[in-house]
């Protein structure tokens, strides 16, 4: 009896093991997007569709990797390119943070920086519910004045995170 019982414990820790692998979060959302420019103090408000994945590796809890994002604000379309670090917790909550690495866009805006933070939630079976911060600076050149142009976005999205 002692010896089953010293199976069955042994039996439930190694089934218990961590997976890791290839990760892909295809997602597909909409929001709000504002930009303000140094030259003026006017702030223009519009409505954002952004679709994307992001594909890396997770391992345990973490996850990391590159996120590729194709935005559309009014009609200009933008390519955003970021890495990402995140963590799924184990109470249906994941959270990350994206660092952009380029963000191409129709028009004479150069990329200077940016940065994401976003959490999901992901109580629903194969789907993530998203709300994610997006905030990226440009330059740009007007009559030979240098400026710079700051955007905010949230975008609420829906994803399938897939652990292959």
């Amino acid at each position: 009896m002692r010896n089953l019982s010293l199976v069955c414990l042994l039996t439930a820790f190694i089934t218990t093991s961590a997976s890791a692998g290839f990760l892909i979060d295809p997602y597909i959302g909409a929001g709000q997007f504002k930009s303000t420019a140094d030259l003026s103090s006017l702030e223009q408000s519009e409505s954002i569709s952004a679709t994307g994945a992001r594909v890396g590796y997770s391992f345990l809890l973490f996850s990391a990797g590159v996120d590729y994002q194709m935005a559309s604000v009014d009609g200009s379309d933008t390519t955003n390119t970021s890495v990402f670090v995140g963590v799924d917790m184990p109470i249906l909550v994941r959270a990350w943070a994206e660092v952009f690495v380029s963000s191409d866009t129709e028009g004479d805006l150069d990329f200077k920086d940016g940065t994401s933070i976003g959490l999901g939630f992901t109580g629903l079976p194969f789907v993530s519910l998203n709300v994610e911060l997006q905030n990226i600076n440009y330059e740009a050149e007007l009559l030979g004045t240098k400026y710079e142009v700051k955007t905010a976005a949230t975008v609420f999205s829906i994803s399938l995170p897939l652990d292959l």
